[in-house]
């Protein structure tokens, strides 16, 4: 019984030495990914009015603020759809990159900070949960080979719960991915959307701020009804 309890206690100071580990490894990892060149938003400008401007690897806050306070307008069309194609946000990869490499890479390289933080923190808790449940299973296996008895999942009450807590673990993993690869989606359609009315860019690149000209039927209602046509101005801001 003696060298049971010693057998135990010493597995327990394996186990929270290497909680201790792991944790500390998880907090340093997240801050050394946080200052990770490689995975920082590309910054790009462009010059208006022989004032450099940025327009790429911003917030979507700061982009509204910098289209704000410059008058893109005065650009001519192809002007305004190349500084466009210049500075939107292209959505494929960072998708690619927060789904296969994981820890909110794609959406830091966006310069989505909150998405950054929430692929870290989904990746890092799922993988400690499956940690910790691998932990669990490897001191009740232990214990049961010192005790000479057989491992079976079945009776074993200790090792199904690990097995379920790693099964969790996983599933939280996959869950986590399926977000991430949701979230550059969403921030580049945004970050797209707010760029494309601050340069008055329609979908289809077109001048949301041109002058159309038409004429539609109108019917006059006096004395005598007569039909007539009239001439019709619209003068369109729809992004």
């Amino acid at each position: 019984m003696k060298k049971l309890l010693i057998i135990l206690l010493l597995l327990s100071f394996v186990a929270v030495s290497l909680t201790a580990a792991v944790g500390s490894q998880i907090l340093s990892s997240i801050l050394k990914s946080s200052i990770n060149l490689a995975n920082m938003p590309t910054l790009k400008s462009v010059e208006i009015n022989g004032e450099e401007v940025l327009l790429g690897g911003i917030s979507i806050r700061k982009l509204k603020k910098n289209l704000q306070d410059h008058d893109f307008g005065s650009l001519t069309l192809e002007e305004r759809v190349a500084i466009y194609q210049e500075t939107h946000q292209i959505i494929g990869k960072s998708m690619f990159r927060n789904f296969l490499v994981g820890f909110g890479t794609g959406s830091q390289k966006q310069g989505d900070i909150a998405g950054q933080l929430v692929g870290q923190i989904f990746d890092w808790t799922s993988l400690t949960v499956v940690g910790v449940g691998a932990g669990i299973a490897l001191i009740d296996v232990l214990v049961m080979l010192v005790l000479m008895q057989e491992i079976s999942a079945e009776h074993d009450e200790l090792l199904k719960t690990s097995l379920y807590i790693m099964a969790g673990g996983a599933g939280a993993f996959v869950l986590g991915r399926i977000v991430q690869l949701i979230m550059p989606a969403i921030y580049g359609s945004r970050y797209n959307k707010a760029l494309r009315n601050g340069l008055y860019l329609t979908k289809k690149m077109g001048d949301s701020t041109a002058l159309n000209f038409g004429i539609e039927p109108t019917l006059f209602l006096a004395e005598q009804p007569t039909m007539g046509v009239k001439l019709v101005a619209n003068l369109g801001f729809t992004p």
